[in-house]
């Protein structure tokens, strides 16, 4: 379908083996010292068991399952109590955190989780808890689980810690950003250190994140997150989700820069790699059509017209939505490229295949997987991807992609995708 007439319909969704993402567990993982609980019937358990396995942290997670006599008989509250002082028992040594995970039936049960963890709080002062919702109920609310999640998860910073001037959060993204991106390079010839989750083996270690002076907002889910922290601890945010557009990380750095009335550095050696990473690209790829993939890179419609403007053949976008930070690009391809294609990978049409057999280079398994295309870029959530750096990466992985061919099965597989 025609970029001017992308089909966006809230509808019966298709979900293709190569959907899905890091899935709440998987996140909530990300925590050190922490536990998680899951309360659902079996069949929603055995999904989150699945992906605890993929996920590598099985021996993490817990599970309460219940039936229709647990619901009936009005004791679903008071199970969970029970279920973590069983656990606790089991464990010998309690966690710092525990999330306990309730699925969608919850929403219809109505569940007064306050009073829940009220209870569990006053029984284990030493442990933190927090409530947490997996199911697609709360997809289009203006909470959806994921952005939930971040919530709860920066939720556990403390109070009361004294502010270290010269320390940055990034929060929102999964995975680290690249230690090759000249964002550390920049901020450390000013004396500031950058933290990540991941970076934090301990919980102490992630309260420290507390202490920061600033938060770089990297994803839409943790922008809520950001916003209750600076309301919460006083600690001021900035956003700049991932883009390939040169001139908004040019302007991200100087605001970030004047944010901490330090000096701007001076960008011209990167602006001018990231270029000559576009080119080089362009060099080897000509004008072999390429498909971009919502799940590979968060902002596909920013991305194609950047790659556009570079006299790249982007012919297909695949994405469900347009995000709001991303509606100026999509309108601007419309304006500009209205034959350019975009798909809605969950729509019931796409079970059609008509995409089959038309060969493209695809920024993500998802599209490589609908297309049967041989050429894919594995990737994932903008995967480590930032700044200047970012463009220099994702130029290299296409031009690998281009030159070589995809199991884009194993690329699913490895991927441990979660819907």
């Amino acid at each position: 379908m025609q970029c001017c007439n992308a089909n966006f319909d809230k509808c019966l969704h298709y979900v293709s083996p190569g959907h899905g993402g890091w899935g709440v567990i998987r996140v909530a993982a990300l925590v050190p010292e922490s536990r998680m609980l899951f309360i659902s019937p079996f069949a929603c358990g055995r999904h989150g068991a699945l992906g605890g396995m993929l996920a590598g942290v099985k021996d993490r997670i817990s599970y309460l399952f219940i039936d229709e006599s647990d619901i009936v008989s009005g004791n679903y509250e008071e199970m969970i109590p029970n279920a973590v002082e069983e656990l606790f028992e089991f464990l010998g040594e309690r966690p710092k955190v525990l999330f306990y995970f309730v699925s969608c039936l919850d929403d219809l049960l109505g569940t007064d989780h306050e009073a829940v963890c009220a209870i569990l709080s006053e029984k284990y002062p030493d442990v933190h808890f927090r409530s947490c919702h997996m199911n697609p109920f709360q997809m289009d609310t203006a909470i959806p689980p994921m952005v939930g999640l971040q919530l709860n998860i920066y939720s556990l910073l403390p109070e009361g810690r004294k502010k270290n001037p010269k320390q940055i959060n990034l929060l929102g993204n999964n995975e680290p950003v690249s230690k090759s991106c000249e964002l550390f390079r920049y901020t450390a010839a000013q004396g500031f250190t950058v933290k990540h989750i991941t970076d934090c083996k301990t919980f102490e270690e992630f309260e420290s994140l507390a202490e920061s002076c600033l938060n770089i907002i990297v994803t839409p889910p943790a922008k809520k997150a950001g916003a209750k922290l600076e309301e919460r601890l006083k600690i001021p945010y900035l956003i700049r989700f991932v883009t390939y557009d040169v001139e908004e990380i040019k302007d991200f750095y100087l605001n970030l820069f004047a944010k901490l009335n330090m000096t701007p550095p001076d960008m011209t050696g990167d602006i001018e790699k990231a270029e000559n990473a576009f080119k080089a690209a362009k060099k080897v790829i000509g004008d072999f059509p390429i498909a971009i993939d919502f799940q590979a890179i968060k902002a596909p419609f920013c991305l194609a017209r950047v790659l556009l403007q570079r006299g790249f053949n982007v012919r297909l976008i695949c994405a469900d939505q347009v995000l709001e930070f991303d509606k100026a690009n999509y309108e601007w391809l419309r304006l500009n490229y209205p034959e350019l294609e975009v798909m809605n990978p969950l729509h019931p049409d796409t079970v059609k295949f008509e995409y089959k057999g038309r060969d493209f280079l695809c920024i993500g398994f998802d599209a490589g997987y609908l297309t049967g295309s041989k050429h894919v870029v594995d990737f994932l959530d903008d995967a480590g991807n930032y700044g200047f750096d970012g463009i220099a990466r994702l130029s290299d992985l296409m031009i690998k992609a281009y030159e070589q061919e995809a199991d884009v099965n194993k690329m699913i597989n490895d991927a441990g995708l979660i819907i």
